[in-house]
């Protein structure tokens, strides 16, 4: 039988397991546990494929962005497949995130790390899926990068 490894993972957008998207999806049958939660960062809403997914820039003047704080089960190889999903506009990094009680962690996060197209929306209180309901768009959910 495969190990499997546990990994803490923030996730804003459309991997959150509660964004009716098909990755989220993938996400919460892996999850361990969740929980609400918030990082460091400015976040802008970019339009691709199917719908809009977040772009996570570092922060500037103490912005967060909301999300949702996942311990995964993963089996070997499946990190990758994330890291593939995302593609060569994010990179994973570890970063500070902070749970809604207050508890600080380190989990693993994707930081946008290439230019942003012009036509982005800022999402001036951080919360991706708080900004779909408002304005009434679809998150992203087209397949990607063979995932």
């Amino acid at each position: 039988m495969p190990v499997k490894r546990v990994c803490r993972l923030f996730v804003y957008g459309t991997l959150q397991p509660q964004a009716g998207t098909r990755m989220g999806q993938w996400i919460a049958a892996r999850l361990i546990r969740s929980e609400p939660a918030s990082a460091p960062g400015r976040i802008f809403a970019v339009r691709g494929g199917n719908g809009w997914f977040p772009a996570l820039l570092p922060p500037r003047g103490g912005k967060h962005v909301v999300g949702t704080l996942c311990w995964l089960s993963l089996g070997p190889g499946e990190l990758a497949l994330l890291d593939r999903y995302e593609g060569c506009e994010y990179r994973r990094v570890a970063a500070p995130v902070r749970t809604m009680e207050g508890q600080r962690e380190v989990a693993q996060l994707y930081l946008w790390h290439t230019t942003l197209p012009h036509d982005v929306e800022a999402i001036a209180d951080g919360d991706f899926l708080a900004w779909l309901r408002r304005t009434r768009r679809s998150a992203f959910s087209t397949p990607r990068n063979g995932t």
